[in-house]
């Protein structure tokens, strides 16, 4: 998963759904779901965002990105959180 984080920094987007993808067949953790909305949306796939984002919110549904900011330190994502809003997963 590490290595889909780095390619969205990297804008490279596609590439990091693929990556992604194959981390969601091997596991499903929560974070998976976040990075691969934020993908989707920087990308205008809306459909899939906002599927990846249920998603989100279906494992933690107390999920909301300033929490998520607090928690992780994420301050300085700033692409990533721009990916998430657009995914419509709550501030």
């Amino acid at each position: 998963m590490a290595f889909g984080q780095a390619l969205i920094e990297l804008r490279r987007f596609d590439e990091a759904i693929v990556v992604l993808k194959k981390a969601l067949r091997q596991n499903l953790y929560l974070a998976t779901y976040q990075w691969l909305a934020s993908a989707f949306a920087h990308l205008g796939r809306d459909a899939e965002a906002h599927d990846a984002a249920a998603r989100v919110l279906e494992i933690d549904p107390a999920f909301t990105i300033s929490a998520l900011i607090a928690r992780a330190g994420l301050s300085n994502a700033k692409l990533f959180i721009e990916g998430l809003r657009k995914a419509g997963l709550p501030n």
